[in-house]
């Protein structure tokens, strides 16, 4: 290996946009230059995306897929695409955890075609703790405004109340607190908890889920060293988040971190998977199948993907 961090770039699903952005962010950014970047994903699809949204100069690619032009639906959900991203996703893991490269960027994939191709995971954070053996993660998404970690991710919102427990929100708010520091070289990481209900429960006439669960998991972080306040309500604690009071906020559900948090960094977050043996990011945005193949796709939140992983890989 050079003395450049190598970084793995996976297509994500071949009828989204990920080759599109993957290709793009490699130039736009400057990345050709500066790292050693290499592609995992179908090679016919990658260099149709090298020669219609790139510069069409050689690329380092591993192909792992069966995956061809004529496989591509532009657009569309398929069985091939699903196994397809599965298996870019397994190879690009196999490489990091070999220490072959130093991070993992992924493009976006497809829920909906990898369960098509047989996959139960609900999306790549499960998957990618099943690849490392990892038995808890966060998904960190940072931004150029605040960081968020949600405590469940992609579930049915009904299910929320039931997955929020001491246990939960405890393992949260400590990986996110240690890996603040290894990763992002935060000495003493400031972290914030939201309240699951209105006004964080408001001593209980909304629900007694701050009290019982939340309030001792933070005691619990506390009485170890971490920097963390809370519960606060959600709808007014972004205010104080946005001015850089704290260092992370951390969300009792996807929506309730991820509304604020696009709303401000939607072209520049950054998806941090937590609490892995390896080092993932990944650009904060879906498949996109409206504008798949178009070049209408912006690379701007994969390139910040793959600096980030690139600071992260530097500073270490």
């Amino acid at each position: 290996m050079s003395g450049k961090s190598k970084i793995a770039v996976t297509m994500g699903d071949p009828n989204g946009i990920g080759p599109e952005v993957g290709i793009r962010a490699f130039y736009d950014g400057f990345f050709e230059e500066i790292y050693d970047i290499v592609f995992v994903g179908s090679e016919s699809v990658l260099q149709r995306a090298n020669s219609e949204f790139g510069k069409d100069c050689p690329l380092s690619i591993i192909d792992p897929t069966d995956f061809t032009l004529g496989d591509i639906q532009e657009g569309m959900m398929s069985d091939k695409a699903g196994r397809a991203s599965i298996v870019c996703i397994e190879k690009a893991v196999h490489m990091a955890l070999a220490g072959e490269v130093d991070a993992l960027v992924t493009a976006p994939i497809s829920k909906k075609s990898i369960h098509m191709a047989g996959s139960s995971y609900p999306g790549h954070t499960e998957m990618l703790m099943d690849l490392t053996g990892s038995k808890n993660a966060v998904m960190l998404f940072e931004g150029t405004r605040f960081r968020v970690a949600p405590v469940t991710i992609h579930v049915p919102l009904r299910e929320v109340p039931d997955l929020i427990t001491e246990e939960s929100v405890y393992l949260t708010v400590s990986i996110s607190a240690r890996e603040l520091k290894k990763r992002f070289g935060i000495e003493n990481p400031k972290i914030v908890v939201c309240g699951l209900n209105p006004h964080a429960g408001e001593s209980g006439s909304f629900g007694n889920e701050e009290e019982k669960y939340i309030i001792p998991a933070i005691d619990r972080a506390r009485a170890e060293g971490v920097s963390v306040e809370g519960p606060l309500p959600a709808d007014t604690l972004f205010y104080d988040a946005l001015r850089g009071k704290w260092d992370l906020v951390v969300a009792m559900y996807h929506d309730q971190g991820f509304v604020p948090f696009k709303m401000l960094s939607f072209d520049t977050g950054v998806n941090v998977t937590l609490g892995l043996p390896i080092l993932r990011t990944s650009p904060d945005h879906g498949t996109a199948f409206d504008i798949a193949w178009k070049g209408a796709a912006r690379p701007e939140s994969m390139i910040q993907a793959i600096k980030v992983a690139m600071e992260i890989c530097d500073a270490r």
